[in-house]
């Protein structure tokens, strides 16, 4: 995606603000113009606000310098570049500005080539600011989601949930742990390749996050292992939901390449109430486990809860 800079242009001075407008146009940056400190922090304040800020020192509503002031106080991912215009260009002006975060100054009257020159460094800036940015934001969700499905992962799936145990030991809710683990997935793996494994485990990560609501949590805690976590009334009906799940995979037609690839998965769960005054969500994990164990023993394609393994 292209980059592209819009700049808000904050002068009461209109003859001065419509010079500085028409040649940032002129270099292919889109400009909004305020008249006054207050106009200028409506901009600023938006939802998707200007990312460089021309702004005078001296202005009704708020100043230049009062106007950093407050864009510096807030906590931005991604903060604007800001370029005080000002006729003040004593040494003590200027470090006031920087230390109230001013990025640069330029002084008027102005000099085009100098304005160019300072607004292309905020450009470039700007630019790399971003791609930082990006590269940021894929890192977190690289240390968050699984990178094949797309679900999360084991680390953030046990952060997440000791937030809902908290959070259901306190409402007296009651939850169900599921852990989910696909049968023979070796022999899908030696018969169709690999390629058509991770197609499968693509295919399942999406059928198993429709079957479940948006606030319930579904992620791959490694290999061809699954976990499911969602609140419910009663035993009984987390029995129901996970058999539907169960039978939903046994009847989708998983295809690869054209050919239709059978799936079946193995479910073992524990069912949480607020009684079991158990705090650690380790030992649910473990139950889970060891549920799932017992459904393979059985033969594969089951559901077991761990009250029936005791």
């Amino acid at each position: 995606m292209a980059f592209s800079v819009r700049a808000l242009i904050a002068d009461d001075d209109k003859a001065s603000a419509k010079l500085v407008e028409v040649l940032l146009k002129k270099w292919g940056i889109e400009v909004v113009v305020a008249h006054d400190g207050l106009e200028a922090l409506e901009y600023i304040m938006q939802f998707d606000p200007p990312s460089l800020l021309l702004l005078d020192w001296e202005m009704p509503g708020y100043n230049g310098i009062e106007l950093c002031q407050k864009v510096r106080k807030n906590d931005m991912k991604n903060p604007p570049y800001i370029i005080i215009c000002t006729a003040r260009d004593s040494a003590e002006h200027i470090a006031e500005g920087l230390n109230q975060g001013a990025n640069d100054f330029v002084t008027k009257p102005f000099n085009t080539q100098v304005l160019k020159a300072r607004v292309e460094v905020g450009c470039r800036t700007l630019k790399l600011q971003a791609r930082l940015v990006e590269a940021m934001t894929r890192l977190d969700r690289l240390a968050s989601f699984d990178e094949l499905t797309g679900l999360l992962n084991r680390r953030a799936l046990f952060e997440r949930v000791h937030e809902d145990l908290s959070r259901a030991m306190r409402t007296e809710s009651r939850l169900c742990f599921a852990v989910c683990d696909i049968d023979w997935f070796k022999r899908i793996n030696d018969k169709y390749g690999h390629p058509a494994g991770d197609a499968i485990l693509r295919q399942l990560g999406a059928l198993l996050s429709q079957q479940l609501r948006l606030y319930d949590r579904v992620g791959r805690i490694g290999g061809e292992e699954f976990f499911l976590l969602f609140s419910v009334k009663d035993i009984v009906r987390a029995n129901k939901v996970l058999e539907r799940i169960r039978q939903e995979i046994e009847k989708c037609r998983f295809e690869f390449e054209g050919k239709v690839i059978p799936v079946t998965m193995s479910f073992g769960a524990a069912f949480v109430t607020p009684d079991d005054k158990v705090e650690r969500v380790e030992v649910y994990f473990s139950h889970a486990d060891k549920a799932l164990y017992r459904s393979k023993e059985r033969g594969r394609n089951l559901v077991t809860f761990f009250n029936d393994c005791v």
